[in-house]
């Protein structure tokens, strides 16, 4: 088994960062503008309270996760984004990175950290992702019928992280 180390991510993280993303087929090359926005607002500290943490092997980051407050919301978190390196899936790193986002949350506190929310998309193709948060401890708690597309819902999950 190989080791990796989660730290928190650096601007020479970006291009690692957007890659897992496209490898993922999260996104379109034409739609990760927003998203370098996103990883830059948060380099450049603009992005209060938001997150970013890497899992990497030496020099190679093999898993990203982004997570933040969500608005308008009471201790509600949400992790935006999760990938990793699709030659790495199945081996850890997810759920590392998951753990790490929960033991920061509650490292918080209970007064600033309560739960934590996450969305993916209803399709064949996200199904694995549906079974991976069903298998730490998510909920399904909301579907917005049609909200990525006709017949492709958003499925939100949700889990508690303090006490």
């Amino acid at each position: 088994m190989t080791t990796f180390n989660v730290r928190v991510a650096t601007p020479r993280d970006a291009d690692h960062i957007s890659s897992l993303a496209l490898d993922n087929n999260m996104f379109q090359p034409d739609e990760m503008g927003d998203f370098g926005e996103m990883l830059n607002g948060f380099f450049d500290g603009v992005l209060d309270d938001h997150r970013w943490l890497v899992a990497a092997i030496g020099e190679d980051v093999v898993g990203a996760a982004y997570y933040a407050p969500e608005p308008f919301a009471d201790r509600m978190w949400n992790l935006y984004f999760i990938a990793t390196a699709p030659d790495r899936h199945g081996t850890g790193v997810g759920t590392t990175l998951i753990s790490h986002v929960e033991s920061e949350l509650k490292s918080l506190g209970p007064d600033r950290a309560q739960t934590l929310i996450v969305d993916t998309s209803s399709v064949d193709d996200y199904a694995s992702a549906r079974a991976f948060y069903g298998a730490r401890g998510f909920a399904e708690e909301a579907r917005i019928r049609d909200f990525y597309g006709p017949g492709d819902d958003k499925v939100t999950f949700w889990k508690r992280v303090t006490d």
